[in-house]
C-alpha cells in the first residue's frame, strides 16, 4: 500500500485523561528508573475532553517530565496526530523536555512543518529516501537546540527542559539514528542494528529471524544529504550498518529486514526506539 492500510480505533476512556498518573508518579520516584519513555499520548486526540482539560493532562505529563532527575535520559516517542492544536501543546509543553526523540516517515515531515511553519504536513512520502530523512533530521535538531538549555548550565535553567541529543527515525526501510556528541546515549551502531531486528522481531511476532520471511528494499546506497557535495555510501554486506561524524553529532543508518509475513503493526515505534 502506498499509505499506512490500518485504521486504529479504541474505547478507552481511562488512558486519555491520565487516570493513572498520580498513581504512577511516586512509584516512579521508588523505582529509579535508568530511562523513562513517555508514549501512546496520541490517545488524547481527538477525545471528547471539556474544555481545557487535554492541555491540563498535557501539562501533567509535563510536571512529571520537569521533574524527573537530570540524570535520568527522556525519550519521548511520537505519533500520527489529526489535531494540529493537540500537535502545537506537544510541541510548546512536552518535547522541550525529552532528550531523545522517536517517530516514523511520516511522523517527521508533520514536526519539521509545526517548527517551521506553524501547521501540518498533511503529505508524506511513504517511502522517503535516506537523504530526505537526514535532511528533516538535521532541521529538526538545530530547530529544537535555539530554546534549549546550553550545555554547561544548571539543572534548573530554563524551567528544567533539556536540550535534545537524540533522535530516532524508523521507516519501513531503514532506521536513522542522530546522537550528539559528549551525551548520555553511546554506541548508536549497535542501536541503530538492534533497531532495525527489533521492527523485524517485532512487526514478524517471533523472537527468531526468519530470512525466508524478510527482505531488504533499501537502495544499494545512499547520500548522507540533498545537498550539493554529499556522499554516497554503498551498503556494505559485510557491516550493514554505517556511521559518520558530522558537526556536533554522529549520524547512523541501518537497513531493516522488512518482514513480509506481518503480524503486529501497532506499537512497532515504543518497541523499536
Amino acid at each position: 500500500s502506498p499509505r499506512a492500510n490500518r485504521f486504529i480505533i479504541h474505547n478507552d476512556h481511562t488512558n486519555p485523561k491520565m487516570a493513572a498518573i498520580e498513581s504512577f508518579v511516586p512509584e516512579l520516584e521508588k523505582f529509579k528508573p535508568k530511562l523513562l519513555v513517555v508514549s501512546a499520548l496520541q490517545m488524547m486526540d481527538n477525545f471528547p475532553f471539556e474544555k481545557g482539560q487535554r492541555e491540563k493532562h498535557v501539562r501533567e505529563v509535563q510536571a512529571l517530565m520537569r521533574h524527573m532527575d537530570r540524570s535520568v535520559p527522556l525519550h519521548f516517542e511520537m505519533a500520527s496526530y489529526v489535531d494540529p492544536t493537540l500537535l502545537h501543546e506537544l510541541v510548546e509543553h512536552v518535547l522541550p523536555y525529552a532528550d531523545s526523540l522517536g517517530m516514523n516517515e511520516q511522523e517527521l515531515p508533520n514536526l519539521l512543518s509545526i517548527l517551521k511553519y506553524g501547521n501540518v504536513s498533511y503529505v508524506a512520502d511513504s517511502y522517503p529516501r535516506v537523504a530526505t530523512v537526514l535532511d528533516a533530521m538535521r532541521d529538526i535538531y538545530e530547530l529544537l537546540k535555539v530554546n534549549a538549555p546550553q550545555k554547561g548550565g544548571q539543572p534548573g535553567d530554563k524551567d528544567g527542559r533539556r536540550p535534545l541529543t537524540r533522535l530516532h527515525i524508523h521507516t519501513l526501510a531503514f532506521q536513522a539514528i542522530l546522537v550528539a556528541n559528549d551525551s548520555p546515549w553511546k554506541n548508536s551502531l549497535a542501536a541503530a542494528a538492534k533497531a532495525a531486528l527489533t521492527a523485524h522481531r517485532y512487526t514478524c511476532g517471533s523472537h527468531d529471524i526468519d530470512t525466508a520471511h524478510a527482505r531488504v528494499i533499501m537502495d544499494d546506497s545512499f547520500t548522507t544529504s540533498r545537498g550539493t557535495g554529499a556522499r554516497r555510501i554503498p551498503f556494505n554486506h559485510n557491516r550493514p550498518v554505517a556511521c559518520w561524524q558530522e558537526r556536533d553529532f554522529e549520524i547512523c543508518v541501518a537497513p531493516v529486514l522488512v518482514c513480509t509475513r506481518v503480524q503486529h503493526t501497532g506499537g512497532g515505534g515504543d518497541n523499536v526506539s
